[in-house]
């Protein structure tokens, strides 16, 4: 997934992160760009693969945050970066990360990683980076609404959940295209089964008749409200366009929840 401050098809510039992990020693120093290595890739949806990448010399990450990416490109004087959010759990094994890509139409490093990536393929990466993040430190009951590839980071926390054996309720309201185009589907539905604690309620945008979804639209203020009020949220991470993620979080301050318990991140 690319956010606002990871998208788009223009090179930037990524802020230092306010918040370290706090899994293992705190980093001192900023990081550094390392050759990774690709040990999987799996095709999620018909436009949006997960790369698994080995990291040498590997930094604790907490559920949420994410990765540099650069690449060549013909033409360019030097590589271009984006920055991709990881959707696996920290615990137990930080050393391979799985960073979520959806294919950009007309961008100019999404398609290359989308569709020419292999096991095997060495990729610079750097990070982590990022304090849109959740642990069992940041409690509970938790509300994730994400869009899209805006599903990736909410997948690390879930994740991270399960690997942990916690017990935090969480509830995640996903919307997308067609039950085609869910990221992590099967793996959503058992985990569903598997933990109590945790709710899965689809949206499907194109498909009107498709059963496997609870609504059948765009997020909008009465489905949140009726999640929101299934879970009893006392923190909240929305994930996904800008218009979605501020209207989610005006409707969820304005049903009770502190402006800081509502934690956002932005991607076009």
């Amino acid at each position: 997934m690319e956010n606002e401050q990871k998208s788009g098809d223009v090179e930037l510039e990524v802020p230092t992160p306010t918040r370290r992990p706090r899994l293992g020693q705190a980093r001192t120093k900023p990081p550094v760009w390392k050759l990774g290595k690709v040990v999987g890739v799996v095709v999620e949806t018909p436009e949006t693969n997960t790369l698994q990448i080995e990291v040498p010399d590997p930094t604790p990450f907490l559920p949420g945050q994410y990765y540099n990416i650069r690449i060549p490109i013909e033409g360019r004087p030097r590589p271009i970066q984006r920055a991709y959010s990881v959707g696996s759990s920290p615990y137990p094994d930080y050393s391979v990360v799985d960073v979520g890509i959806r294919e950009t139409p007309g961008g100019l490093v999404s398609p290359k990683l989308v569709r020419d990536s292999y096991i095997g393929q060495e990729l610079e990466v750097r990070g982590p980076y990022g304090a849109f993040t959740w642990t069992e430190e940041n409690g509970g009951p938790v509300l994730l609404i994400g869009a899209g590839s805006g599903v990736v980071p909410l997948m690390a926390m879930i994740r991270y959940g399960v690997n942990k054996e916690l017990d935090v309720p969480m509830h995640l309201l996903f919307s997308s295209k067609s039950y085609e185009y869910v990221i992590y589907g099967d793996e959503l539905k058992r985990l569903s089964q598997e933990n109590s604690w945790l709710t899965v309620s689809h949206t499907f945008t194109r498909s009107n008749d498709d059963a496997r979804a609870q609504y059948h639209r765009r997020i909008d203020k009465e489905m949140i409200s009726e999640v929101f009020h299934e879970v009893n949220a006392n923190v909240a991470y929305i994930c996904g366009p800008p218009e979605m993620v501020e209207e989610s979080e005006k409707v969820l301050v304005g049903l009770g929840m502190q402006p800081e318990s509502v934690k956002t991140e932005k991607y076009d």
